[in-house]
């Protein structure tokens, strides 16, 4: 569906960024984005992974405009498997990579201007770093995957506190995966392996878990990300289901976005104007519908205006939906 409206609350599609499944243009395998305070948007595209650990070119960190302008990419040669991104109040950019249990640090234009991490299982050490987040004071929460904990560090990598431990109770973790920080500085947690997201707060309380207790159609299935918009609506990227579930501040399910990139994005539109054959693969596709949908989405995203982005990998694009907080139904018939 293109408008979705429950409890007052309307998600509108805006559009696509990157290319559709016919087209040949966008990013490669987007594992993860980051919107910024002047609307762009990070892509960090990880390419495909090379044999024994090779750096392949593709891997790279985009910078796109929410109207698709291409502003530049970085980082090209830097990672191995890069896996999650991060911006701080200086308009830096971080990025971990799960094979060197590194968080590399990048200037505004690019430049990187340095890396840290020691790989081991003690506190301060990384096995297998994927979803990173900072707070309002530049500390930079760090999903320890692989020793399945969060660990927080100031943005210069100085250890400052860990939680949490392989399981499935409260406070425990089975490969967690994406987090965020909400206004209030608590911290969710896409768990992986549990099928769930947890919330804490910032030294690492539980205070609540998102997906456990619904019919099984609604249950969260590998869940990847999770972003919470400002008026507390928290947002999970379902990996298993394909879809994103959309829950209340409190954990009630509010309703699933499923993918509606119907019409192509502009840089797909340009590939198939100009390139007959992909016009023709586009045209034996029966069944366009299919082509809308979310496939493997990974990552999501939330911006200064409230515009929820999603990154599919297998279809190397972005999926824009805007939210209205006072919708009202048209008085007319169609």
């Amino acid at each position: 569906m293109l408008t979705t409206t429950v409890q007052g609350r309307t998600w509108n599609f805006s559009h696509a960024i990157g290319r559709n499944a016919a087209a040949g243009n966008g990013f490669t395998q987007p594992m993860s984005i980051v919107s910024f305070k002047d609307d762009s948007i990070y892509v960090l595209s990880r390419g495909g992974d090379g044999a024994g650990g090779v750096v392949q070119p593709n891997k790279r960190i985009g910078k796109v405009t929410i109207d698709e302008e291409f502003i530049g990419d970085f980082g090209h040669g830097d990672f191995t498997w890069p896996s999650s991104l991060a911006v701080d109040s200086r308009s830096h950019v971080y990025c971990t990579d799960e094979h060197t249990n590194t968080v590399i640090e990048y200037d505004p234009e690019g430049k990187k201007m340095g890396e840290w991490g020691d790989p081991g299982n003690k506190e301060g050490n990384l096995n297998m770093p994927s979803g990173i987040a900072f707070d309002s004071s530049d500390n930079l929460f760090v999903v320890d995957s692989g020793n399945n904990r969060i660990q927080k560090f100031t943005r210069e990598g100085e250890f400052i506190l860990t939680w949490g431990e392989a399981g499935s109770s409260e406070g425990q973790f089975s490969d967690p995966w994406g987090i965020t920080v909400d206004q209030n500085s608590n911290v969710y947690v896409a768990d992986w392996g549990n099928n769930r997201v947890q919330k804490f707060t910032p030294e690492g309380e539980f205070l609540l878990s998102y997906g456990v207790t619904f019919p099984e159609d609604m249950r969260l299935n590998h869940p990847s990300d999770v972003a919470v918009d400002s008026e507390g609506d928290v947002y999970v990227v379902d990996w298993g289901n394909k879809r994103v579930q959309i829950f209340d501040p409190e954990g009630e399910i509010l309703t699933s976005l499923y993918g509606d990139a119907y019409e192509f994005s502009q840089w797909a539109k340009e590939v198939v104007e100009s390139n007959p054959d992909a016009l023709k693969a586009y045209r034996r596709v029966e069944d366009k519908s299919s082509l809308a949908t979310f496939e493997r989405p990974t990552s999501i995203t939330i911006d200064s205006q409230d515009r929820i982005i999603v990154s599919e990998s297998t279809r190397g694009r972005l999926q824009v939906y805007a939210k209205e907080k006072d919708y009202l139904d048209p008085q007319y018939n169609l």
